[in-house]
């Protein structure tokens, strides 16, 4: 018996449907069509009872239109046959609204909302003329209210079939959207994975070129010339740091009497003590770079403002202007000499980058270094996208693993299905 189980487990076990990536758009298509197909089906069959009900009520409408009333007192009479009217006016708005829609899903649903508004509105606007009218005619307004009750169950009916169409046509949709956003994601990896590998390639060419620089910046310091240019480039140097100690000394001079220059520019504003135009760019040349400053006119200025100093002109503080007076004099004993040693030390680097400059070694050791830091600095920046791009790419590719999840979990849950993912 147990070729037969065996027969028998292989007819009861379910069969895989595997279905390519590619295709599985063409495959939902067609599944939400066989699914609307199914359900204009079962739509069409209500849509036949809502009419044949509708006609229905057309007939016991004016089957009641028509009915006799009883004998009744003038009061009552009126108030039901005013009744009356008002349900057959209600009632035939409603009937006109029932109109069958075609037979599209957002079609039916539409009609749906519609008549539900309209059967509701019809109820509120008459329930109290059934009530009234009952007296006159009961027969005929029972076939009428029975003919609406039928109507709203053929809509819940109705309403039962869209809900369950609704979850699976959503299912669907959701596939849909799923499957564009992971061939969105798929074409935004292909697009970085062809970013990094043209990166790559521009990279290794910089790299390539950084080293050919490099190994002739090597080469050129294996040349007769540059123990020359080493030798002048050292001297260069400490003849720069011997000017900028110059200049820090005089600026450092100058510094103490900063308040009484400001004192000065402040008067000068206010018209309290007017400036040449002479003494305005010496007290601004003090401020910035006295180094710059002619000696001779160091030490008119500061005869100047000794002056000033000495007579309490500038309205410092005892102590301060004492202070002040004595800079002065130390500005005018010692700025020549640091003017001059700065001359000269100036004159000795111009002709040290003289001599750099007409050695041929000098002007090729500048190219090679600019190119080869420009070309560094542009791997610096390759390097840098290739790593954003691989980030971003890690990124991109677990969100691709999830939605291909969520794929798979949204066709099986229709559908025991296999995605063959390209």
């Amino acid at each position: 018996m147990k070729w037969l189980k065996k027969i028998i487990g292989r007819e009861n076990r379910q069969e895989t449907t595997e279905i390519a990536f590619h295709k599985l758009e063409d495959w939902v298509a067609d599944k939400l069509k066989a699914d609307l197909d199914d359900f204009s089906r079962s739509a069409a069959l209500i849509f036949a009872e809502i009419e044949d009900t509708a006609e229905q009520l057309v007939r016991d409408i004016g089957t009641l239109e028509t009915a006799e009333p009883p004998e009744m007192p003038p009061r009552a009479l009126k108030v039901g046959l005013a009744a009356r009217d008002n349900i057959i006016k209600q009632i035939n708005m409603l009937i006109e609204k029932i109109n069958t829609p075609e037979m599209d899903y957002s079609a039916i649903r539409e009609f749906y909302a519609t008549a539900d508004t309209n059967l509701e509105t019809t109820l509120e606007k008459s329930v109290k003329s059934h009530h009234s009218a009952r007296y006159l005619f009961p027969k005929e307004v029972g076939e009428v209210v029975s003919d609406v009750r039928d109507v709203r169950k053929l809509l819940n009916k109705l309403k039962l079939l869209i809900d369950e169409k609704e979850d699976q046509i959503g299912n669907l949709d959701e596939i849909s959207g799923t499957i564009q956003s992971i061939i969105d994601i798929q074409d935004d990896i292909t697009e970085r994975n062809s970013r990094i590998r043209n990166a790559g390639s521009e990279l290794n060419d910089f790299r390539h070129e950084s080293d050919e620089h490099a190994a002739r910046l090597e080469k050129l310091s294996e040349s007769a010339e540059w123990s020359s240019f080493v030798k002048l480039e050292t001297e260069l140097k400490q003849a720069c740091e011997e000017r900028d100690d110059i200049e820090t000394s005089v600026m450092e001079l100058f510094m103490p009497l900063n308040k009484a220059f400001k004192r000065m520019k402040k008067q000068d504003a206010s018209e309290r003590r007017t400036l040449s135009a002479k003494q305005k760019k010496l007290l601004d040349m003090c401020l910035e770079n006295p180094i710059e400053m002619d000696a001779a006119d160091v030490t008119d200025f500061m005869t100047d403002v000794y002056k000033l100093l000495e007579n309490d002109v500038l309205g410092l503080k005892d102590r301060k202007r004492e202070k002040a007076i004595g800079q002065t004099k130390q500005i005018m004993d010692s700025f020549a000499s640091k003017k001059d040693a700065h001359r000269v030390i100036s004159s000795q680097i111009r002709k040290i980058e003289d001599q750099i400059s007409g050695l041929t070694i000098s002007e090729t050791k500048t190219t090679l270094e600019r190119e080869l830091a420009a070309k560094n600095e542009r791997i610096a920046r390759i390097e840098q996208e290739i790593e954003n791009l691989r980030g971003n790419l890690k990124i991109r590719g677990k969100e691709l693993e999830d939605q291909k999840n969520n794929l798979s979990s949204a066709v099986n849950s229709i559908k025991t299905v296999h995605i063959i993912f390209d």
